[in-house]
This record gives C-alpha cells, sequence and structure tokens, in this order.
C-alpha cells in the first residue's frame, strides 16, 4: 500500500473512530491513534490490519481528560508525521438531573469534549493554515441542537463543538483558505460502547426513531470528507427530523425529546 497522507483519530480504536479509520486505511491513509486503553488498541490493531492489508498503525494510549493531554498528542506527532486529516472523535457522556450528577465526573467531561477539543483544533489547525490544506472532523451530536433535559452538560459540550466548529470554518473561507472544518452531528449510536461508559445504556433514545450504527455514521463522514461537505446530520432518519424541526413549535419538540430520553 503506498501511503503518502496521515490521518489522526482520537478515540480510534474503538465504536465510531474505528468504524471510520476503516475507510480511510482502505483509501490508503497512515492511521495515527490516540485512545484510553492500550489493550483496546492492540485488539483493534489486529483486527483492523486482518481486514485492511498493510495498514499502517500508529498508536499512543492517552487519557484526553487529562489538562496536557492535547499538547502531548501535537508534541508526540508533529516531529514524526505531517497531518492531513485530523478527526476529533474521543468523548462520553453524563446522563441524570444536573443536581445529581457528580461534579468532577462532568469536569472531566468538559475537559476532553471541549478544552481538548478546542486544543487539537488550534494546534493542527495552525499547521494546516501554513500548507494551506488538510481538513479537521469534529464530532458533536444531535444534541446539539435543543435543549436536552438530563443530558444539561453533554448537550452543552456538543453546542460548543457544533457551533467551534462551524464559525472556524466561516473563518476559513474568508480567509480563502483550502483548510476545512467539519462539524458531524450524528444521532443516539447504537452499537458503541458510548451508552454503557456513559451510564445511559437503558435510554429509549438508543432505540429510537432516529437511532442509527457506527456503520451509518462513518459511511456519512466518509462521504462527506470526499465530497467537500463541512457539516453532516448523520443518519437519514435524523436527517427527515431535522428538517421538519424547524416548522415543530417549540413546547412539542420538548415533549418529543422527553419522551426519546426517558429509561426503559
Amino acid at each position: 500500500m503506498d501511503i503518502s497522507k496521515t490521518v489522526l483519530v482520537t478515540g480510534g480504536s474503538s465504536g465510531i473512530g474505528f468504524t471510520i479509520s476503516k475507510h480511510f486505511a482502505k483509501a490508503g491513509y497512515r492511521l495515527v491513534w490516540v485512545s484510553l486503553s492500550q489493550q483496546e488498541i492492540d485488539h483493534a490493531k489486529l483486527r483492523l490490519q486482518s481486514e485492511v492489508q498493510d495498514c499502517e498503525i500508529n498508536a499512543i494510549a492517552l487519557d484526553l481528560s487529562l489538562p496536557n493531554a492535547a499538547k502531548k498528542v501535537y508534541e508526540w506527532v508533529k516531529n514524526q508525521w505531517h497531518i492531513d486529516v485530523l478527526i476529533n472523535n474521543a468523548g462520553f457522556g453524563t446522563y441524570g438531573f444536573s443536581h445529581h450528577i457528580d461534579m468532577d465526573r462532568e469536569l472531566n467531561m468538559i475537559q476532553l469534549n471541549v478544552i481538548n477539543l478546542y486544543k487539537m483544533t488550534r494546534f493542527f489547525l495552525s499547521d494546516m493554515i501554513d500548507y494551506n490544506k488538510g481538513t479537521i472532523i469534529n464530532i458533536s451530536s444531535n444534541t446539539s441542537f435543543q435543549p436536552t433535559p438530563k443530558l444539561s452538560t453533554y448537550g452543552a459540550t456538543k453546542s460548543f463543538v457544533n457551533h467551534f466548529s462551524r464559525s472556524i470554518n466561516e473563518e476559513l473561507k474568508i480567509l480563502n483558505s483550502k483548510v476545512k472544518v467539519m462539524c458531524v452531528c450524528p444521532s443516539a449510536i447504537q452499537n458503541t460502547n458510548f451508552r454503557k461508559t456513559s451510564k445511559m445504556d437503558n435510554l429509549k433514545t438508543f432505540r429510537g426513531l432516529a437511532a442509527t450504527t457506527s456503520e451509518e455514521v462513518a459511511k456519512d463522514v466518509w462521504n462527506g470528507f470526499v465530497t467537500g461537505k463541512d457539516f453532516i446530520i448523520s443518519g437519514w432518519k435524523m436527517r427527515i427530523l431535522y428538517r421538519i424541526s424547524t416548522i415543530v413549535p417549540y413546547r412539542i419538540q420538548q415533549f418529543l425529546v422527553r419522551k426519546e430520553i426517558k429509561e426503559i
């Protein structure tokens, strides 16, 4: 395999990070992963290399909820590879009434979902602007579209990702830069560990009308990347609901949201 380009994927060894990595590996990209568990990395490397011949995977085990994690990643990468595509995918959620959720847990989530995503974007964006090429793909969520009870802080972190990513992309257009920032908003993904690690395993939304799969999200991301899109609502059912939501009154939206976030 002739490897000429490199993609850096946070959370690349599992979930949608892994399924997105497949598309890039098949297209000849070198993979660079940052994931929490070395054991998970080792297992995922063997799995992907058995599916994609001569796939090159470089990885580091690092907790991206630590304050200096983004800088460590950048320093590890910068003297080894030029990053053509950065995918900020790593993240977790919390569920429940805000005053019941452990504050430290949510602060760690903010550190991962917001602060280190911001830092990763800023570090690599500067290099991409200097080269006048590159793409940053930030994974947001459909919870960024409207207030979501019991997912208040999680939804707020994803709202930041949405607005931050799309605003920077508009700045790049003003600068006539060839660099692009893509924002991806999936609905609830059925077949990943996110729902378990975020203690949302019993939420109706993962079996709901707009639920999607990691495979569908990865396909949407890849298709959006190769066609140059900058905003992706992932899942065909979610895309339909998003269009409908523009004409549905707020109180009805909230009625439907509350039904979706009920436990079953």
